[in-house]
């Protein structure tokens, strides 16, 4: 039987590419290698985290599962020491935009165009979009999903080379050079993006603060909304 998995992590084991060797740092339990494994979509797993009780979970799914010759346990922080393995689709999934966008920042063999990054920011979305813009990464897919009460988006992203600096609008809503998969959950995660920037616009005007900029980026997001 395959192993199942939830809407959130399934967004992201559909953008792998078909017969990668793949990767998936912070692995947790290794829900999503074994998935990907199970239906046979990848060959071989390389299974990362930073603490060994992680890792450990891992081992045991994988054993219950007789998946363990294609898959490797490393404990490591981040990307960096995955050099040289042969990889092709490193996911990045279950942690801050920030983070994910620190982790790429320190595995410089990430920026390589035979790459595909699958990254799922659970906050600060719109900053790990900047980094991307600003180093030369491009967000190929955008993929929405709703999973226990609240909205996901997962990214495609390769390495072109074009470092470039992006609007807020796009920073919140992506570019409009990137496929949007679930449009529905998409139109749903936007509203809830509005909802915040208009409340802390709103506590910063009782607070006297100038939010003239945040106005104007509400506005363009409400446009922005409209249209869809």
């Amino acid at each position: 039987m395959k192993s199942a998995l939830n809407a959130r992590l399934l967004s992201a084991a559909e953008l792998t590419r078909q017969n990668a060797t793949f990767a998936d740092i912070g692995t947790d339990h290794a829900y999503l290698p074994l998935f990907l494994l199970d239906s046979g979509h990848i060959g071989y797993a390389y299974c990362c985290d930073i603490n060994e009780g992680p890792l450990d979970s891992a081992r045991r799914n994988a054993e219950e599962r007789g998946r363990s010759e294609q898959m490797s346990f490393i404990l490591t922080d981040g990307a960096a020491a995955l050099s040289g393995k042969g990889i092709t689709d490193y996911a990045i999934c279950g942690m801050g935009g920030e983070l994910i966008a620190e982790i790429i920042d320190r595995a410089p063999h990430l920026a390589d165009s035979s790459l595909n990054l699958i990254l799922q920011p659970m906050t600060r979305q719109e900053k790990l979009r900047e980094y991307l813009a600003s180093h030369g990464f491009r967000i190929v897919t955008e993929s929405y999903s709703f999973d226990a009460g609240k909205y996901y988006v997962c990214m495609s992203v390769c390495y072109d080379g074009n470092c470039r600096d992006i609007s807020g609008l796009e920073a919140i809503a992506g570019s409009r050079d990137s496929a949007f998969r679930g449009r529905e959950y998409r139109l749903a995660y936007l509203k809830a993006k509005l909802s915040s920037l208009e409340r802390a616009a709103s506590g910063k005007l009782e607070a006297g603060m100038d939010c003239s900029a945040d106005t104007e980026l509400i506005e363009q997001l409400k446009e922005y909304i409209s249209k869809l």
